[in-house]
């Protein structure tokens, strides 16, 4: 236990010198795993320096699922994310749904990497704000209250 200790004051020393203000504390973080009929939809949680819970879903692809007040919160947005996660696959549609969530987590990686690495057109700003205005457009329309199938909370993006 005690070389996993000095391995992490090294690297907190390192980012340190990087210039970064780095803050550690004994605290919670817990890992929560489920297995719905045959795929693993997993969470973290941690308790952050405002004395907050951070709920991140790690799988079947990241996505944070926002800041908590207490845990009782954490277990009721758990709750309710498997509830979801259980119907879109019970539905048969998961693996296209994963297919294209997978797709566009690589486009904001590559997009990452395009403007971290290249120097970039400014054409090409408008022309991937459009692509992904239409995308988003297409997601709208397809959000059609008789074809809802999750009531108890209200989507937070559409």
């Amino acid at each position: 236990m005690k070389d996993i200790d000095v391995k992490e004051t090294m690297q907190e020393m390192m980012l340190r010198q990087m210039g970064a203000e780095v803050t550690c504390f004994l605290g919670k973080q817990c890992f929560v795993k489920f297995n719905i009929n045959g795929y693993e939809i997993t969470y973290t949680y941690n308790i952050n320096l405002k004395n907050k819970y951070f709920l991140q879903r790690i799988k079947p692809y990241p996505m944070s699922a926002g800041v908590f007040e207490n845990l009782k919160d954490v277990v009721e947005m758990i709750q309710i994310d498997v509830e979801q996660f259980t119907n879109v696959i019970k539905s048969g549609k998961f693996d296209k749904f994963l297919e294209i969530n997978t797709k566009i987590l690589e486009a904001a990686r590559n997009l990452e990497d395009l403007f971290l690495y290249y120097k970039v057109d400014e054409a090409v700003f408008d022309v991937l704000l459009n692509q992904i205005d239409i995308v988003k457009k297409k997601i709208s329309e397809n959000a059609i209250s008789d074809k809802r199938v999750y009531f108890k909370k209200d989507p937070e993006t559409l």
